[in-house]
């Protein structure tokens, strides 16, 4: 319907968008209303922080932290998925545990631990040799000098990056034949001989 050459298109954009103005007009009162406040951050308050920032952002410790949220939660939820029988349960909890600690065991100590350190000696900024600042592009040198925050996150950030690449190989090469022997090792110790079709279906993933 066109009434006075306005549609009912061009009406319900008009009405969106005066609402849409009436939600930010309210929204910018409430933030208005809000008292300004300052923390004072002392030096051992900065210090925390960095430390905190550099757990979660580490690779190593990025590995540990995953890996740990997953091996408590992931095999409980297998286990008490009450839709599938006991020994399915079984076997479902025993692979994602497997699964989870070969990957987390080799993602640190043979892809992020050792890609961190490679990292970690090609951007040594007080090194002599010629590889020390191998990693670091020259037009960034004086960027990172400035503080020391920037350089671990600058080594963090490449080493997360290298680390997820080298991943593609050890998924196939490591993880997956470390899993299939920690499952096989699990199940013989929950009394699971040998699994029917049906199992080695749930413990192939």
């Amino acid at each position: 319907m066109n009434i006075c050459g306005i549609s009912n298109n061009d009406y319900n954009v008009s009405m969106q968008g005066a609402r849409w103005d009436a939600i930010k007009r309210t929204a910018q009162k409430i933030y208005d209303k809000i008292p300004e406040y300052t923390q004072k951050e002392s030096k051992n308050q900065l210090k925390n922080w960095e430390k905190a920032n550099y757990i979660f952002s580490s690779p190593v410790w990025n590995k540990v932290i995953i890996g740990g949220t997953g091996a408590i939660t992931q095999p409980a939820i297998d286990y008490y998925n009450h839709r599938v029988d006991k020994e399915t349960r079984t076997v479902s909890r025993n692979r994602s545990l497997a699964k989870i600690v070969a990957g987390t065991l080799v993602g640190i100590f043979v892809v992020r631990g050792p890609v961190y350190k490679l990292v970690e000696k090609m951007t040594d900024l007080e090194g002599k040799s010629k590889y020390s600042k191998a990693l670091i592009p020259q037009k960034w040198v004086q960027d990172l000098c400035k503080d020391s925050a920037n350089i671990k996150n600058y080594r963090c950030g490449l080493a997360m990056t290298l680390a997820l690449g080298a991943m593609c190989f050890t998924n196939i090469l490591l993880d997956a034949p470390l899993t299939n022997i920690f499952t096989n090792y699990l199940n013989k110790k929950a009394g699971i001989k040998e699994p029917s079709k049906e199992m080695k279906e749930v413990q192939n993933g």
